[in-house]
């Protein structure tokens, strides 16, 4: 009986209808190599190489290691490791159409901010929107200014097409994330970070507020009172602290009755969560994701193309979502081994599949099959600002 030679992986469309074809010589020497092609992309491809690259990418996105670092890892040009990995992530799907297809269930509770990004000799911001109890990524944007406009787009987007379902939104006082969201989800409840408020509070006071002489230790007992507010366990004590607050004569002394205002302008805000179990009330969540996709961007010093840091973006949005977590504590112990973009599956719903939820295979996070001589003229929709 006839043996049949096993079939090679596709590294483009991940494909197994592949053939082996001639050898070619290396450098004109007497080494040769030999290439396959793929039925379905009509591409040729050397199998080592592939398997190169996949540890490039693991090398580069999972170990933190440069270019240089990874090249010397491999025994590779950095220009050439450069190429492959640049290669993969103009091929990489973006947060939208990995959301699309494997249509996870989310909590509903989304926690929206931006990270500032160097491109060239600009600042850029990338705009994400972070589930509150699976820390997934819906979808994110790569915009050249952190306005409305962009927010607005952002939000459009979450509602239609990926159909995110939203109880409500919680945030920092940007005006112009405000602006954005009164426009596209005015019935939609709003928390107001309370961490976000009392630090830009405490440096308002320390530094921006002109204190009257001998007044310091009001100043420290209103923030400490203001505190307590944040923080209370319902709605009826923060109240409380609220009257408190008010009539006290010591803080009308020291000045502060226009901070008093304000607190009471922002007080519906900043108590919502009181009203709807299950709402966070920091935007600390997003704040961990982006540190921890920070460890790559910061080590990058920036990017000279907007396609290219896009092109990054989208691979390293999808490291961490398919990555799995592992040093998880106290109420979140339970998600450590699992990934934030579980298909198909809400761990915040009471109906847990278990170890029976379907994976993602390769196809989900690559284009099948791979145009990535015009991704690489082309920008994706999903970045233009």
């Amino acid at each position: 009986m006839r043996r049949s030679k096993r079939r090679i992986r596709c590294p483009m469309c991940h494909g197994f209808h592949t053939r082996r074809r001639a050898f070619f010589s290396v450098n004109q020497g007497s080494k040769r190599r030999r290439r396959c092609y793929c039925y379905d992309c009509r591409q040729t491809f050397t199998p080592r190489r592939h398997q190169t690259t996949e540890e490039a990418l693991r090398l580069y996105f999972d170990s933190g290691a440069s270019y240089r670092g990874v090249a010397r890892r491999l025994k590779v040009e950095p220009i050439t490791i450069y190429k492959r990995i640049i290669r993969m992530c103009f091929n990489c799907k973006s947060p939208l159409e990995v959301s699309l297809e494997l249509s996870p269930q989310w909590s509903g509770y989304l926690l929206v901010d931006g990270d500032s990004i160097t491109v060239g000799r600009r600042k850029e911001s990338l705009l994400l929107g972070v589930d509150s109890y699976s820390q997934d990524i819906p979808h994110a944007l790569l915009a050249e200014h952190e306005n409305s406009q962009n927010w607005e787009r952002f939000f459009q987007q979450i509602h239609d097409p990926i159909g995110y379902p939203l109880k409500g939104i919680i945030s920092d006082g940007d005006p112009a994330l405000q602006k954005a969201r009164e426009a596209v989800f005015p019935d939609v409840p709003w928390q107001l970070c309370i961490k976000h408020f009392e630090d830009g509070l405490s440096r308002f006071l320390r530094y921006q507020f002109t204190q009257k002489r001998g007044y310091w230790r009001e100043t420290d007992r209103f923030l400490k009172a203001i505190h307590d507010m944040l923080y209370a366990k319902s709605f009826e004590k923060a109240q409380r602290y609220l009257l408190a607050i008010s009539i006290d004569p010591g803080f009308k002394q020291a000045g502060l009755s226009a901070v008093i205002d304000t607190i009471h302008e922002k007080f519906p805000y900043l108590v919502t969560h009181h009203f709807h179990p299950g709402m966070p009330r920091t935007n600390n969540i997003a704040e961990g994701v982006i540190s921890r996709l920070d460890e790559k961007i910061t080590k990058a010093d920036g990017y000279l193309y907007h396609d290219t840091c896009w092109a990054t973006m989208k691979m390293l949005i999808m490291w961490y979502r398919f990555k799995k977590f592992t040093d998880c504590r106290k109420k979140n112990k339970h998600k450590n081994g699992k990934k934030s973009a579980q298909p198909g599956q809400s761990e915040y719903s009471k109906d847990r599949l278990g170890s029976s939820q379907p994976k993602a295979s390769l196809g989900t996070i690559f284009n099948t099959p791979p145009k990535v001589a015009q991704l690489l003229h082309q920008a994706p929709d999903e970045s233009l600002a």
